[in-house]
């Protein structure tokens, strides 16, 4: 029987920093390229706010078929549970066998604080100390681990529209960060992005959480929260005057609208020089794509030993 990952086993096995060179290696090498990924399918519900997805995706290169299935639900503020939950399925395309099923939210986790790492690494300013993070749910702590994975910071300002949950997370992160690090949570959003050299917004508002001012020339963004065409929670101001990162530009133009149009995809983004970058304001706008997932998933099973390090590509 197939094993199935845990989200406390997937977290266990994912090796950030080598995931992040592994997500290098494969968008230079053009491995994402040949991957087979279908547009995900989305069936909304008539019956409230939710969503019901599916996102499929083959690489023949490294034998992996996987689909990422997940229900997206709006959450009040007082609901516990969580937004997405789901599992992906992961087969081998060369002998059709199940391979493993695995948390569908830890892979997510696991894919897009590597995926900010990455981008973070190539646009941020290589002395970055002060990160400002919007927002006190899972997104929001990938973006603490994935900034700090490639930057010396020395200074961590949190914001969140609830500050009983900003105040319990500021005490988390102090808890596991320890001295090395300032955390403080900011009475408002412009307090905590003045001046900030990464900013990482994490939240589900369909509309601007702040004019987005007190901006850094130089500071990077990673922008990881829903958006659409119609709602976002950064001004489209802010997308038409920045250098915009994007996982695929088709996807973005569809799911997140024309203000796009001239994004760098991270395969372009990995081919560049990263210096002129670096002194500019850059935003990665995430809108998600499944030949993420596949990079990761093959990374969680090879940690794993379920396949072969020799599938890899480097």
């Amino acid at each position: 029987m197939a094993a199935f990952l845990s989200h406390a086993v997937v977290t266990a096995h994912g090796n950030l920093p080598r995931l992040v060179r592994e997500l290098e290696a494969a968008l230079t090498e053009g491995l994402h390229e040949r991957m087979q990924v279908p547009l995900r399918v989305a069936v909304p519900s008539s019956s409230r706010h939710a969503a019901f997805v599916s996102m499929p995706a083959v690489s023949e290169h490294l034998g992996l078929y996987i689909n990422k299935v997940a229900t997206l639900f709006e959450r009040s503020a007082t609901d516990p549970l969580p937004t997405m939950n789901g599992v992906v399925a992961a087969f081998s395309a060369r002998t059709g066998e199940l391979l493993a099923m695995l948390d569908g939210a830890a892979v997510t986790e696991l894919k897009c604080a590597a995926v900010s790492a990455l981008v973070t690494d190539f646009c941020a300013r290589t002395d970055a100390r002060t990160l400002a993070v919007a927002g006190t749910g899972a997104q929001a702590r990938q973006q603490v681990l994935a900034v700090r994975a490639v930057r010396p910071i020395q200074e961590v300002r949190l914001w969140a529209r609830n500050p009983a949950r900003c105040g319990a997370f500021a005490a988390e992160l102090r808890a596991s960060l320890g001295e090395v690090v300032h955390v403080a949570a900011c009475g408002s959003l412009d307090e905590a992005l003045r001046g900030a050299d990464v900013i990482g917004t994490a939240t589900s508002s369909k509309t601007p959480l702040g004019s987005f001012e007190a901006l850094s020339p130089s500071v990077h963004i990673n922008c990881m929260g829903g958006h659409t065409v119609e709602a976002r929670e950064v001004p489209l101001e802010l997308l038409r005057t920045s250098t915009v990162i994007v996982e695929d530009l088709a996807t973005a133009l569809a799911e997140a609208g024309p203000v796009h149009t001239n994004a760098i995809t991270l395969g372009q983004l990995v081919r560049r020089d990263s210096g002129p970058l670096r002194t500019s304001r850059t935003v990665f706008s995430s809108t998600g794509h499944a030949f993420l997932d596949v990079l990761t998933v093959a990374h969680v099973l090879r940690e794993r030993e379920l396949i072969h390090r020799t599938w890899r590509s480097t």
